[in-house]
């Protein structure tokens, strides 16, 4: 089953970052064969790492919680809470095919619809794929937020590839979920692939 995982940093813990990441890398390098995309969510000005977000294939919610209490910028206490949701991906790629442009930025929109929302969601949705055909080009990944069953959509999760933050905004206000006033949060982050998933390197 695949997984959104976000795990926040504790404010101003950047020095034990520092001190933990050797250790960090080579846990997410184990895990490389269950990841699809990983690495550090960001301010929108690309500046300051807020925690970390990943997408996980393990067989369970317990699986993914004990994946995440053996990260050890958790253990250090760099880290200290996480937010899960079951996913179901809406495109094929992961960090390794992706379609990524040279010189271009990330950004990650975590969406999650008002309650009872189902229906809003079913009228917008061919509009809303319609978009999405238009804009293809700019999906790194992208796909529903489950109920912990995996019956229901609850939100969206997407990281895009563009120029720049102007460019990740317009997507974003133009995308027909939001115009239809469907989520009740959004949270938008810079994000950038992490060092065992870059097949750039840069």
């Amino acid at each position: 089953m695949l997984y959104a995982v976000k795990i926040f940093d504790i404010k101003g813990s950047g020095p034990l970052r520092e001190k933990y990441r050797t250790a960090h890398l080579d846990y997410i390098a184990k895990s490389e064969d269950k990841t699809s995309f990983a690495g550090p969510i960001l301010s929108e000005d690309l500046k300051t790492e807020l925690g970390s977000h990943r997408i996980i294939n393990l067989p369970n919610l317990l699986a993914v919680q004990r994946h995440v209490a053996d990260e050890p910028y958790v253990i250090g206490g760099a880290q200290y809470s996480s937010e899960i949701h079951r996913w179901s991906a809406s495109v094929p790629f992961t960090w390794r095919d992706c379609p990524r442009k040279r010189g271009n930025v990330q950004y990650l929109i975590h969406a999650i619809d008002k309650p009872n929302s189902s229906r809003l969601r079913d009228q917008l949705r061919a509009e809303h794929e319609a978009y999405q055909a238009n804009v293809k080009d700019l999906y790194i990944t992208r796909g529903p937020l489950l109920n912990k069953d995996g019956s229901t959509q609850i939100g969206s999760l997407m990281i895009i590839d563009v120029p720049d933050l102007i460019a990740a905004r317009k997507f974003w206000e133009n995308e027909p979920f939001t115009q239809g006033n469907l989520f009740a949060n959004v949270e938008f982050y810079g994000w950038r692939f992490g060092r065992v998933f870059d097949k750039f390197k840069l």
